[in-house]
This record gives C-alpha cells, sequence and structure tokens, in this order.
C-alpha cells in the first residue's frame, strides 16, 4: 500500500470518527426535546419513503434490463440469419431448375439446404405461411394484385419469395400475388 493510499485512509477514517462525534453530540443534544423527536420521525419517515421509491425503482431498472437482456440474446442472430436467406433463395432457384443436371449431384445440393435449414430452424428461423392464406400486412408484402375466379379478395394467389420469422419477429416478408 503506497503513502498516498495510507493517508487517504486515515483521512476518511478521521472524517468518519468526526461525523460519529457530531451525530452523538446531535443526539445529546436533543434527547429531551419533544418537538425534536417529533420532527426526527417525520424525516425518518420521509428517508424511509424515499428508500423504499429508489428500492422500487432499482427493481424495475433491473427487470427492464433483464428483459433487455434476453431480447439481445434471443435476437442476436437476426443479421447472419438475414444474410443466410439470400442463401437459401439460391438453392430453392436451384432446385427448383428442371434441367438435366445428374441425379447425385442434384441430391447433393437437396441435403446441403435440408441441413441449412435445419440449422436456421435450430436457431428460431421458420418460413412464414402463405399457402391459401388471407394477406396480413404484417407477415406479407403485397408485389402484384390480380383478379381470380373462385377466390376471395385477399387471398394470397401465389409465393414469389418466401418470408421467415426469427422467433416471434419478421425478418423478412413475404412477397406475394393477392386477390382482389
Amino acid at each position: 500500500m503506497t503513502d498516498k493510499e495510507k493517508d487517504e485512509i486515515t483521512d476518511k477514517k478521521e472524517e468518519f470518527m468526526k461525523n460519529v462525534d457530531e451525530f452523538h453530540s446531535y443526539i445529546k443534544k436533543n434527547d429531551s426535546d419533544e418537538e425534536t423527536k417529533k420532527e426526527e420521525n417525520e424525516e425518518l419517515k420521509e428517508a424511509n419513503e424515499k428508500y423504499m421509491r429508489l428500492a422500487a425503482e432499482y427493481q424495475n431498472f433491473r427487470k427492464r434490463t433483464e428483459t433487455e437482456k434476453q431480447n439481445i440474446a434471443a435476437y442476436a442472430n437476426e443479421r447472419i440469419a438475414k444474410e443466410l436467406l439470400n442463401v437459401v433463395d439460391s438453392f430453392e432457384r436451384a432446385l427448383s431448375t428442371d434441367n438435366d443436371a445428374d441425379e447425385s449431384f442434384k441430391n447433393g445440393v437437396e441435403l446441403i439446404y435440408k441441413q441449412l435449414m435445419t440449422v436456421l430452424g435450430n436457431f428460431g428461423v421458420e418460413a412464414i405461411e402463405t399457402e391459401g392464406k388471407e394477406f396480413d400486412p404484417n407477415f406479407h408484402h403485397a408485389v402484384l394484385s390480380e383478379e381470380a375466379e373462385g377466390t376471395e379478395a385477399g387471398m394470397i394467389l401465389m409465393e414469389m419469395q418466401k418470408g421467415y420469422m426469427l422467433k416471434d419477429r419478421v425478418i423478412r416478408p413475404s412477397m406475394v400475388k393477392v386477390s382482389v
């Protein structure tokens, strides 16, 4: 311990002892005074109320901080998931082509696609369902509209690009064609 640190400790100790002496003299001086006791009780009540409010504020702060931490942890993978969705789209386009590619090559691509979708699913990424659903602007992005016989207005006719959710948050809405 340095001399400076020792001096600081000594100064704090002296200040503390001075405060204790002042407190004792204050108590002795005001012990017999009934009015002072009432004032002290009021001050004590006020101090207790302040303490209770401060404790409640601290508790609320802790809860809010914990909730924020949980949200950060839950959605930390959102950015990487969005980037991987472009890879998923490329796989889906490759799988939808009807060329005479080698069957084993196509099977390999399908296997990689399934693995990628499994990994994304493990992190809470799920495709948004559009098949036979009613258009919902919270989940879907209408890029085309068309009249369709035998179909109610506002129904999704075709999915043009899959949408995805991370847990309960939409990270990319589905691009769809809607009936009018």
